[in-house]
């Protein structure tokens, strides 16, 4: 039975994997798009017409799409596998904070780094204590590069 359980595990990891993600939504002018969104390369997202949609790549690469009568077609380069990792790290920044108390919380005095490029940021998102201070490093990199609708 154990080992049934951890084929299963494995599997389901190496599934998980290989359906990585190429883009995350980090704006979107249509209220059915939320910002956190996972998307794939080349796939057409139902964005209103007249609406825009703006998404990240792992290499922080942004882009913003306005929508036609048929919504939107993300470009179609795939993401190269070893951006995965990086690509979940931005994702746990977009997604909305936990709500209420945190357990280990900042309580003043944490130094947290600068941050001037996106990787210094994906470092201070792994700073004990910097993880809200990454989130609006990240959002200032985003609406600096384009991303601000």
């Amino acid at each position: 039975m154990r080992r049934f359980i951890l084929a299963v595990l494995l599997a389901a990891g190496v599934a998980g994997a290989a359906n990585a993600s190429d883009y995350i939504v980090v704006n979107s002018t249509d209220p059915g798009i939320k910002r956190g969104m996972a998307l794939d390369a080349g796939m057409k997202v139902p964005v209103a017409a007249g609406k825009s949609l703006t998404v990240m790549r792992a290499s922080g690469e942004i882009t913003t799409l306005q929508a036609g009568a048929t919504g939107v077609t993300l470009p179609g380069a795939k993401l190269a596998a070893s951006d995965g990792a990086k690509f979940d790290s931005l994702k746990s920044l977009i997604d909305p904070p936990p709500a209420g108390r945190t357990f280990g919380a900042r309580r003043g005095g944490a130094l947290c780094p600068d941050a001037n490029s996106l990787d210094d940021i994906l470092k201070l998102a792994e700073t004990p204590g910097c993880k809200s201070e990454a989130r609006e490093a990240l959002d200032a990199f985003i609406t600096k590069n384009g991303g601000g609708n």
